[in-house]
């Protein structure tokens, strides 16, 4: 999408800067309206399927329009306006996974969930090399229509007996200090969810400029690896990425339902943070072979970082409460658009004013991955205490 409005007349920077800021905000707000619509809905078709057939597929003919368009303003339209329907959709999509899977089985339909995206990343290459934009919004659009159409008419909705509320009222009640502390493990899952993402995004806006640069043309201070961009260097490298995903998703999902989702994801995301750190050493060991040094890190990172992702959905699917789920959910989308300002501007400060600041992203990154962690371990043993008794109860005496 950048690549194409870079091509356009009348490009500026600030034209991207200002589309993505509009389809992060507008998505952000969707997400909530929409999940707490898909709550309340009493629907004999489903509740939340009318939202993934409605915005999902309105989403995808949009896509098809924005090639059509040449004007900047139009196609920022088109892509607010997208964002809108699309993020609606994988809301109540996403939503939809706990209400039709059993806790025991989070892990694996996670990991599906995971391993589907890891094939829509080699897709994703594989369309980047058809020679015509057009053809890669047309492409794109069709696989997304697909996806949005089997889930909408396929999958079966289990009844809801319970009276529905009144969306807006019920996303007032959920800002109380006491829904709050009704809520206390998944609130505090947000808040790690915001410390995750704040980590996240103070590197990747620069993850390709620390790819591809080796050093700074005007202080000629040392950037990144210096992979090669034209000689499929850089694409190696997402590759290997995507390959690491797809052979451990499904048996990381088979062992988080073994385990304790709470004590996996708090493992995965200490080796997601050291991984995340070590990568700032790279730039120290290129002389050797750049694309191996890439290669040698990005190995241990994608684990974790698979392993982070699958056991974060199962444990998100699992706390978000039965009768505000698509809210809830929706409020993890909020809370990552939000984290991403104070990440961005953290790794753009470093980058811009200190020496080997793009290095240190990483390093900024991984402590703000480390904060997250003692809120999993909070709720953990908040949620662990419960259950434990729980299991005394039941067995009595």
């Amino acid at each position: 999408m950048n690549d194409y409005i870079a091509d356009l007349t009348k490009y500026t920077p600030l034209i991207i800067s200002l589309m993505v800021s509009l389809v992060a905000i507008t998505g952000a707000i969707a997400s909530i309206i929409a999940g707490s619509i898909s709550d309340n809905l009493r629907l004999d078709f489903g509740r939340r399927k009318i939202f993934i057939l409605i915005g999902g597929t309105s989403s995808t003919l949009l896509l098809f329009l924005l090639p059509l368009g040449k004007s900047i303003a139009i196609i920022v339209g088109l892509n607010v306006v997208m964002s809108i329907m699309n993020t609606a959709a994988f809301v109540c999509n996403n939503s939809l996974i706990p209400d039709v899977t059993s806790d025991q089985k989070l892990g694996k339909t996670n990991a599906i969930a995971l391993f589907g995206t890891s094939l829509g990343t080699v897709a994703g290459f594989a369309i980047m090399l058809l020679k015509s934009s057009s053809n890669v919004f047309f492409a794109a659009g069709a696989i997304c229509s697909l996806g949005f159409l089997i889930v909408g008419l396929f999958f079966q909705e289990s009844k809801i007996d319970t009276k529905p509320k009144k969306w807006f009222a019920e996303i007032k009640q959920t800002f109380r200090l006491s829904s709050m502390k009704s809520e206390r493990n998944f609130f505090r899952f947000l808040i790690s969810h915001f410390f995750l993402h704040v980590g996240i995004s103070c590197y990747i806006p620069f993850l390709l400029i620390f790819l591809t640069q080796a050093n700074n043309p005007a202080s000629g201070e040392l950037i990144g690896l210096g992979l090669s961009l034209q000689n499929g260097e850089v694409l190696i490298i997402f590759t290997v990425m995507t390959i690491i995903s797809l052979l451990f998703s499904i048996p990381f999902g088979f062992l988080i339902d073994k385990t304790n989702k709470h004590r996996f994801l708090i493992i995965s995301r200490a080796f997601f943070a050291v991984t995340t750190g070590l990568f700032a050493l790279t730039p120290l060991f290129r002389n050797s072979n750049p694309l191996v040094v890439g290669i040698l890190f990005i190995v241990p990172f994608s684990i974790t970082n698979t392993a982070d992702i699958i056991s974060r959905g199962a444990l998100m699917h699992s706390l978000a409460p039965a009768g505000k789920r698509g809210q809830f959910i929706g409020l993890l989308y909020l809370v990552r658009t939000l984290a991403q300002i104070p990440g961005v501007i953290i790794g753009g400060v470093l980058a811009q004013f200190l020496q080997n600041g793009y290095q240190y992203s990483y390093l900024v990154g991984a402590i703000f991955l480390l904060i997250s962690i003692p809120f999993i371990s909070l709720s953990s043993l908040k949620f662990l205490t419960f259950k434990s008794l729980d299991k005394k109860i039941t067995a009595g005496p």
